[in-house]
């Protein structure tokens, strides 16, 4: 009932956003119902409440300062996450993000930038685990327009990611990431851009995937998740018509396992070694304004990912979404969505035993209604399922929301 209240107090507060405004702070409030919150098979953990209902309280400022040709974007949240029935996955969650877009004379810009969040993992791949991830993010670019219709520019990133679950603390990462970037932009306002992509991803800590005995000893399994991946792509945005744009990326991608064997656990350890993945990859997508009310989002993907799995050496991920907009009246708006993907768990050459293919599903849907232009309510419902190959992992889920978003 208190969150009720709450809500109908956000209603009350008056709404004073304005086009323009630096600075503007903002206040969320969501209540949501899952009827699997941990994503689990129909037949694990027999005897544990599967669903459950928790409140989610977002506030903030979001920061546009502009001074000269300069600009300064920034952005401060605070999340508190309240669970009606499991208390112990209370959460309290940070975003912070600043941002300086800079320009140089009229040929040389870019921007510099750090972020710095708090999170909570989601209950899809992990279950009965309550993990938050401490996540640092410092970036940089520039590029320089040495004609009309010509740019060259590269970036760096670097992102360190921290687990608390002592369970996923192989997931720990330090990752560094760099491109080149080519862009030539057509005289439709098209851009086509080729890029080479540099990946040096280190995990600190060795994942344990299981035991072997090897007379007279039993040994602890473990694997190297690091990498260097190197990718050469092709990406470009393509306006068809007024009421078309298309997106695509296509390249090659090459990653490299470093398989080093960090802690022997006192010669108690041996290491399984991960598989390298070559293979090609890509996305597209389209955005197509059917009329001057409605907007068809369709997108389709092909890229690697993270193994976790003892049998996999390499993840691969294929999918594809679909999402609809209706501006059914001047302040009432329909969404729908759709999601498909199937993962890959790619084994190692010559290997025999099953290798898991996951399928999985998801749906949504939601009606949003904004009474001021700077109040939007939103009601919805979501669905999915994951159908696996491998025993367990099997899911299905359906979940309820209502969220109350102002803006001052």
């Amino acid at each position: 009932m208190k969150w009720l209240l709450a809500g109908a107090m956000l209603l009350a507060l008056p709404a004073m956003a304005k086009e323009g405004d630096t600075f503007r702070p903002f206040v969320s409030l969501g209540y949501f119902y899952d009827s699997n919150l941990f994503r689990l098979d129909e037949n694990e953990s027999p005897g544990l409440q599967r669903d459950d209902r928790y409140a989610l309280l977002s506030a903030g400022a979001n920061v546009d300062w502009k001074p000269g040709r300069q600009q300064v974007v920034a952005n401060l949240t605070k999340t508190l996450i309240r669970y009606d029935n499991n208390a112990y996955l209370d959460f309290d969650g940070d975003d912070m993000q600043a941002t300086w877009n800079w320009r140089l004379g009229n040929r040389l810009s870019g921007n510099l930038g750090a972020a710095k969040s708090t999170s909570q993992s989601s209950f899809n791949d992990i279950g009965l685990v309550n993990n938050q991830v401490d996540r640092e993010r410092r970036y940089g670019r520039a590029e320089w327009e040495f004609h009309p219709r010509w740019r060259i520019g590269g970036g760096l990133e670097t992102t360190d990611n921290t687990n608390s679950a002592p369970s996923q603390l192989s997931q720990n990462v330090q990752q560094q990431v760099q491109d080149v970037v080519l862009t030539y932009r057509t005289p439709k306002g098209s851009t086509l851009r080729s890029q080479v992509r540099r990946i040096d991803a280190d995990f600190p800590n060795q994942q344990t995937v299981g035991f072997t005995f090897v007379f007279p000893s039993f040994f602890t399994v473990v694997t190297d998740n690091s990498f260097k991946q190197t990718e050469y792509n092709l990406l470009g945005d393509w306006r068809l018509s007024g009421k078309l744009t298309l997106r695509g990326q296509a390249g090659w991608v090459d990653r490299q396992y470093k398989n080093e064997l960090k802690n022997d656990l006192g010669g108690a350890a041996v290491l399984s070694e991960r598989e390298d993945f070559s293979g090609f990859t890509g996305r597209v997508s389209a955005d197509w304004y059917a009329t001057g009310k409605t907007l068809l989002s369709l997108a389709a993907y092909r890229e690697p990912g993270g193994a976790t799995d003892i049998n996999a050496s390499s993840l691969l991920k294929t999918g594809a979404s679909l999402n609809g907009v209706w501006l059914m009246r001047e302040k009432w708006r329909l969404n729908l969505g759709a999601t498909y993907e199937n993962r890959d768990y790619k084994g190692d050459p010559g290997t025999t035993q099953l290798q898991r293919n996951d399928d999985t599903l998801g749906s949504s849907v939601s009606v949003s209604y904004t009474p001021h232009r700077a109040v939007a309510i939103d009601l919805g419902a979501r669905a999915g399922s994951r159908d696996s190959n491998f025993t367990g992992e099997d899911y299905s889920f359906h979940s309820l929301f209502a969220n109350v978003r102002a803006d001052f």
